[in-house]
């Protein structure tokens, strides 16, 4: 059922309670734009067209095609890297197993959509964006296995896994969650998802790597 909209004096309709703002539109063309044609070959023009508006209404947003990329690198880091309070890596670990905490970013891929399409970008894209393949390198490697290399020490020091060298054994899990990333939003992109499957292998690495760090 379609929502009528409501006029004011000058014409513009008010906006209907829960949909998407015109900035959040852009943002979303973009994403798609960009994982289906790649970055370079998408221009300000098609976002324009592909929201409805004029090329004007995305520079009120959006100054240039990379701030829209800065603003893509950020969402992914709001969902990523959350503001983590002090103190809460240990609330954690003390409310959750090992598991279940190994499984909470593959499980986050894949219930947002847009994280998906813009994972697909990144790990297109840095072959041929510096900008893009530094990103990547700092964050989705680099800052994985340093973050996660701190969340296995802590659960070392509470007795929850048994002794090892920290970094070698995240650097094992986010290889493997390299190797994830690209099968499922790179190599299987554009095709039917059976989530069922999906998730069935995704656990049973996690599982793996559950009993080699002897998890308690």
């Amino acid at each position: 059922m379609s929502v009528k909209r409501k006029t004011v004096k000058t014409g513009r309709p008010v906006k209907v309670p829960g949909e998407k703002g015109t900035k959040e539109k852009i943002f979303d063309a973009a994403v798609d734009l960009f994982a289906e044609k790649g970055y370079d070959r998408v221009s300000i023009r098609d976002i324009a067209r592909a929201v409805g508006v004029t090329e004007g209404a995305v520079y009120k947003h959006y100054t240039s095609k990379d701030e829209i990329l800065d603003s893509i690198f950020n969402y992914v880091e709001g969902r990523i890297y959350p503001a983590v309070p002090e103190g809460s890596t240990d609330a954690l670990i003390d409310s959750y197993s090992l598991r279940e905490i190994l499984e909470m970013t593959p499980c986050y891929m894949l219930a947002d959509q847009s994280l998906a399409r813009i994972t697909r970008i990144m790990l297109i894209e840095m072959y041929h964006n510096e900008k893009i393949r530094n990103y990547v390198r700092r964050e989705l490697f680099e800052r994985s296995v340093d973050e996660t290399a701190i969340l296995f020490k802590k659960l070392m020091e509470k007795g929850k896994i048994k002794p090892c060298d920290p970094r070698a054994l995240s650097t094992m899990f986010i290889s493997y969650m390299v190797y994830w990333y690209f099968e499922v939003f790179v190599f299987s992109y554009g095709v039917p998802r059976d989530l069922d499957r999906i998730e069935k292998e995704m656990r049973a690495q996690i599982d793996l790597i559950v009993d080699l760090a002897g998890a308690l």
